[in-house]
């Protein structure tokens, strides 16, 4: 169960990235994510819980964890990360995954006052190092930015020319043309 629910969630990336190449719209798309997700509970729900008292949400604590749970963990998160894909592609954006568990970890530690154990901090610095590797061999990916040059008399913008041979011979072009005038 816990490999299918691994797969399902890189696939999910995967398919995210595609989806964003042809539907740019991040918002909208956040949008049907969370209402597919709201169906999909909501069927699930309904099938396996059979107690219709669970589907009764006061003005207390349920509400809270509903509308938070909404919002931000699903809504900012799935839009954050859609940016994120789009942007740099699907293994930045899953690389930061494990970093959850460390801040769960933290988390718990400071408000549930829960002990951290020697093996919990190294699995931490495992992680974060993994992290900072593949982040390196990201940045490692990205093609270097290509400085353009802006003519002055039509406006246009232009890649500079870096093979120096072409560049010699358009000098050429230009001392010769200058010449004949």
């Amino acid at each position: 169960m816990v490999l299918a629910s691994c797969c399902c969630w890189a696939a999910f990336f995967i398919l995210q990235s595609f989806t964003l190449k042809k539907y740019p719209a991040e918002l909208s798309l956040t949008a049907w994510i969370c209402l597919m997700g709201m169906v999909e509970g909501s069927i699930v729900t309904l099938v396996m819980e059979r107690n219709m008292s669970v589907w009764v949400i006061g003005w207390d604590s349920r509400l809270l964890a509903a509308v938070y749970g909404g919002i931000v963990c699903s809504g900012i998160t799935y839009y954050v990360q859609g940016l994120v894909i789009r942007e740099r592609g699907p293994v930045f954006a899953t690389s930061f995954s494990p970093l959850c568990m460390i801040i769960t970890a933290a988390l718990d530690s400071i408000i549930l006052a829960a002990q951290i154990h020697l093996g919990s901090v190294i699995g931490a610095i495992l992680i974060v190092c993994g992290l900072y590797t593949v982040v390196w061999g990201k940045s490692k990916d990205l093609p270097s930015s290509k400085t353009t040059l802006i003519d002055e008399k039509s406006g246009t913008q232009e890649l500079p020319i870096t093979d120096s041979t072409k560049s010699i011979k358009n000098d050429n072009i230009v001392a010769a043309g200058m010449l004949k005038n």
